[in-house]
């Protein structure tokens, strides 16, 4: 009888019996008793109460984000005595409600015999105007392989969805992929033949980034490693943030650092970061070494952490229960390449080219559309610039299995709506997809293949004229939103800087192969005022995560080890990155940063001299050059305007007075027999202009020159300033020879992004006519 039962039998009792319905697929609430059999009381507790409440309220994630498994707890009391009972539930995402206008056609091309593969997502127009990548269920398999000529036509539906897609495929007798001659037209000259002077904005930040490197703790770094692979880790003290021991990101900082190394090192020649690089790389050979000798760990693998991770992600196991363990693996493999190409570590490239053996070995026995599921996953799937990393790697070691091991992370999600034009860039994540198209530009590099060098210009034109912020930045709360809305998403959450420093490295590469001042002209405006503008005054290390625009947005600087503050620690020292590039018989310069530039191996020595508060004044001096030419861009924002001396005499260019984005000079036009020993000036028209908002016109930043200018204020409204639209310039004064601006009708003192620290500031305002 029940009153014979103790306290525990009734819990033990209560416990067996408690029932809460199905949790295998739950798209309800579920009732959660507090009151359970034989007089007992039930208390729940939630692993994750993002998905579910401990009142049994369901969040389902949003198309897309994939389901979500949570452990309920539940607690059965009675008296002194308790009991638990633990239900796994799996929450499934909402099911696809979009509503199409179209699907824009799919049409591929195969030779005959060979296998090929269904697009496996698709760019779709949705009823509301968006335009969107949308997941594709063909009727048939997605691997195709056909022995017919001529066109086959496939259907499926958009996933989730009863809409119907098709797509044309045209059997050929010919490779239709022909590869062409991928050589870069111009060649980057070498960040590490460069050397910033004088006290300016970007050489101040490189050296307090120097200073700031010299005093980490390498065995910290190391420490998570050493642990993971069973080596004593010497006492170091734990990492905090992201890489704290029960981080899944853990890892991902030692890898920027590494880079940051290689990098400082080549940017400045300080030889205490070649020796803590090669402490590190050491390091972390000693722990691949350790993994080896584990029968459990496949050979060339190094990590923070074990395999487990990468196990989860082939069963499609979902963020947060996993995080991105590709991505961490990337940062790893990109600062032991860096680590080689920029300080000639030759262990540091054995270890990357061991774990891009591992990579091979685990990613190439995946079916392709395995891998396609995997990378299109929220989170869990990304992974960095995988593909960029294997196809560099691959250019070093010549092995076969690096190249095809970066063709794996092909991503349909992204990809197929570049090629077929579309900007569907709405609802990605930026940072996850941004490295991915670096990837694609490393890999018609390495391929010959056309397509993925279109895709990439493509894409990096899209995000230049449609998605980016004033000072270059682009998502909000890390997405892509969809393109021309701005306006409407002055957020403090905005302009992630990873995904800066990420265009900027695409800009630079893609000027290579197509010389297009819109990428110089992007990779100006973006450094200045975005990078540049996002490390502390001091050297503490600190990044901004979001660059706030909203109205009255303060900096915050992050030293938590993120995903910011790492690319933070890297970015400054890439300013040379893409600011100079030769030909067989040219020099161009497309950035004109204060510097001296040696490189004996070319031919080339110059020097470069401007200040900030002068971006309109640059004296070029040319001790000695072993080319014909020489290209100089005219800045955007000078609007062909240009006035030129060799020598201290003035020139006349040809086509002068009508718009120009370079000059070209040879030694005839310049009246000169060399150029060892020639000084050129340029003197460019710097102005007061506007740049408004797509979408809300009235909503403009102000620019002088080629810096954005931002009202400091600690109002959190909108300043409505009275400002002349024909001629803004009649609206401010210049503060004698500093770049400060005062906004005559208000008094409002305007400053560049980059001078701000703790201020509030204001980088839109509305504009009144005058």
């Amino acid at each position: 009888m029940d009153s014979e039962q103790t306290d525990q039998e009734c819990v033990d009792q209560a416990s067996r019996q408690l029932y809460i319905g199905n949790t295998g697929t739950v798209e309800f609430n579920l009732d959660l008793p507090v009151q359970g059999a034989l007089g007992t009381r039930i208390s729940w507790a939630s692993s994750d109460g993002r998905w579910i409440e401990t009142d049994g309220t369901v969040h389902q994630p949003e198309y897309g984000r994939g389901d979500r498994d949570v452990r309920l707890t539940a607690t059965i009391v009675k008296g002194q005595a308790e009991s638990q009972r633990v239900f796994d539930v799996k929450v499934l995402q909402l099911p696809n409600r979009i509503e199409v206008e179209r699907v824009y056609p799919m049409h591929l091309r195969a030779r005959k015999g060979s296998v090929y593969h269904l697009p496996m997502f698709t760019a779709v127009l949705t009823t509301d105007g968006q335009c969107l990548s949308q997941k594709i269920d063909w009727d048939e398999d997605v691997e195709q392989c056909s022995d017919t000529l001529g066109e086959h036509t496939f259907h499926g539906t958009i996933d989730g969805s009863s809409i119907a897609v098709k797509c044309r495929v045209e059997i050929t007798e010919d490779d239709p992929h022909g590869t062409v001659d991928s050589h870069p037209r111009l060649t980057p000259i070498p960040i590490g033949v460069v050397r910033l002077t004088g006290d300016g904005i970007l050489a101040g930040n490189q050296r307090r980034r120097v200073e700031f490197l010299k005093t980490l703790d390498d065995d910290q770094l190391l420490g998570e490693f050493r642990k993971a692979s069973g080596l004593d880790t010497k006492g170091a003290a734990p990492m905090i943030g992201w890489d704290a021991p029960d981080s899944l990101l853990r890892g991902h900082t030692t890898g920027h650092v590494l880079s940051a190394y290689a990098l400082g090192y080549a940017a400045s020649g300080e030889e205490a970061l070649r020796r803590k690089l090669t402490y590190l790389v050491d390091g972390l050979a000693e722990v691949q070494k350790a993994f080896e000798a584990d029968p459990d760990t496949k050979p060339g693998f190094l990590s923070a952490y074990s395999e487990k991770q990468f196990d989860q992600l082939e069963t499609y196991t979902p963020y947060p229960t996993i995080w991105a363990p590709y991505y961490t693996l990337h940062k790893i493999l990109a600062g032991l390449i860096d680590a080689y190409q920029y300080a000639g570590n030759k262990t540091a490239l054995r270890v990357a080219s061991d774990l891009g053996d591992w990579v091979y070995a685990r990613v190439h026995r995946l079916p392709h559309e395995q891998l396609q599921n995997m990378w299109s996953m929220y989170i869990a799937g990304e992974f960095g610039g995988m593909n960029e990393s294997l196809a560099r790697l691959h250019a070093l070691t010549g092995k076969p299995e690096h190249l095809a091991a970066a063709r794996l992370f092909d991503n349909d999600r992204l990809m197929v709506p570049m090629r077929q034009k579309v900007d569907a860039l709405g609802g990605l994540h930026a940072n996850q997809h941004i490295p991915q198209v670096i990837g694609s530009v490393e890999l018609y590099r390495q391929t010959g293949l056309p397509y993925y060098l279109d895709q990439a210009e493509f894409f990096l034109k899209s995000v230049i004229a449609h998605h980016a912020y004033a000072m270059g930045g682009t998502g909000q709360g890390e997405m892509f939103q969809q393109p021309d809305v701005i306006g409407a998403l002055l957020r403090d959450n905005t302009a992630e800087s990873c995904a800066s420093y990420n265009l900027l490295k695409l800009a630079a590469l893609l000027f290579s192969f197509d010389p297009d001042t819109v990428y110089s002209d992007y990779t100006e405006l973006t450094t200045l005022n975005h990078i540049a503008a996002s490390t502390d005054h001091v050297p503490q290390g600190g990044s901004l995560y979001f660059f706030p625009t909203q109205p009255g947005g303060r900096k915050e600087f992050d030293v938590e080890n993120s995903c910011c503050h790492g690319t933070g620690l890297e970015s400054h020292f890439y300013y040379a990155n893409g600011a100079f590039y030769t030909d067989a018989d040219s020099l161009s310069i497309q950035q004109y940063l204060s510097c001296r530039v040696d490189d004996p191996s070319e031919g080339i020595n110059f020097t470069i001299n401007t200040e900030d508060r002068h971006p309109d004044k640059v004296d070029i001096r040319l001790n000695h050059l072993e080319r014909g030419n020489i290209a100089l861009r005219i800045p955007a924002w000078s609007r062909g305007q240009v006035r030129l001396t060799v020598n201290g005499e003035a020139l006349d260019l040809p086509g002068e007075g009508r718009a120009q984005t370079t000059i070209v000079l040879d030694k005839a036009l310049c009246g000169v027999p060399s150029w060892d020993g020639v000084r050129i000036g340029l003197r460019f028209a710097p102005s007061i202009h506007l740049v408004g908002t797509p979408d809300r016109p009235d909503l403009v930043s102000v620019m002088w020159g080629p810096y954005v200018l931002a009202a400091l204020s600690d109002s959190e409204e909108t300043l409505q300033l009275a400002i002349d639209r024909q001629d803004p310039e009649r609206s401010f004064r210049r503060e004698k020879d500093q770049l400060v601006f005062m906004h005559k009708p208000s008094g409002l003192t305007f400053v560049p992004l980059p001078m701000i620290a703790q201020e509030r500031y204001h980088m839109y305002v509305g504009v009144q006519q005058s």
